[in-house]
């Protein structure tokens, strides 16, 4: 199956668990072998090999044991800014705010009708 936006979480994470499991058996490991190495439970491992929740840190630990951490890259690569982007937008961004909030607010005014 190819994973697209399409596809619900479900069967994203049990194509991911069988291409862990196909993964782990083309490298001749079993799975508590698989576990001790990625140092997590062997019941984590089912887990994951069965498309059931698992946690992100453990996915990444199987990941790293089994060689193919690497590819994280791939799916989420570092965005490269040129120097000069960087220079001429100064500090990165740490959140994006509502644009239209932001037009919304009035200044503040000092009232001169009051006497």
């Amino acid at each position: 199956m190819k994973i697209t936006r399409e596809e619900n979480n479900i069967r994203i994470m049990k194509e991911l668990g069988e291409r862990v499991q196909d993964l782990r058996i083309s490298e001749a490991l079993k799975q508590s072998d698989l576990a001790k190495h990625a140092g997590v439970s062997k019941k984590t491992v089912e887990r994951l090999e069965n498309g059931e929740n698992t946690s992100l840190f453990n996915f990444l630990n199987v990941m790293r044991a089994l060689g193919v951490l690497d590819n994280v890259e791939v799916l989420l690569p570092q965005k490269r800014i040129a120097p000069k982007e960087l220079h001429e937008r100064g500090k990165k961004r740490q959140r994006v705010t509502d644009r239209q909030k932001q037009q919304e607010i009035i200044p503040f005014q000092w009232n001169e009708d009051k006497g």
